[in-house]
């Protein structure tokens, strides 16, 4: 061994991903969890059961176990169609809220 010469240490090492787990079932609940998609200044929600409120600055939307609520400018609803819906205007900000509290699942 040449002098000076330190091994690297040796780091945590990585579990290799099984095929059983890269394709096993999502979790329990995984497809009611909302869907939103920002894109070109619309907002697109799948899932919207409701609209809670609507005024220019402010759209709460009832996602099933959770309410969304964008705040901005401007804001709209241009469809609504079953449980899509499309929202325009400038949007700021973006909540996300569970309608129920505790440990239920």
């Amino acid at each position: 061994m040449k002098r000076g010469y330190r091994r690297p240490a040796a780091g945590p090492k990585r579990e290799t991903p099984q095929p059983k787990r890269l394709f096993a079932q999502p979790e329990k609940d995984f497809y009611r969890l909302p869907d939103l998609v920002i894109r070109g200044g619309m907002v697109v929600t799948d899932g919207c059961r409701r609209i809670l409120d609507l005024t220019p600055q402010k759209i709460s939307l009832d996602m099933g176990a959770a309410v969304i609520t964008l705040y901005g400018e401007n804001l709209r609803i241009e469809s609504l169609a079953r449980r899509r819906l499309l929202a325009a205007g400038t949007v700021r900000r973006i909540e996300l809220e569970k309608k129920w509290k505790g440990g239920g699942g």
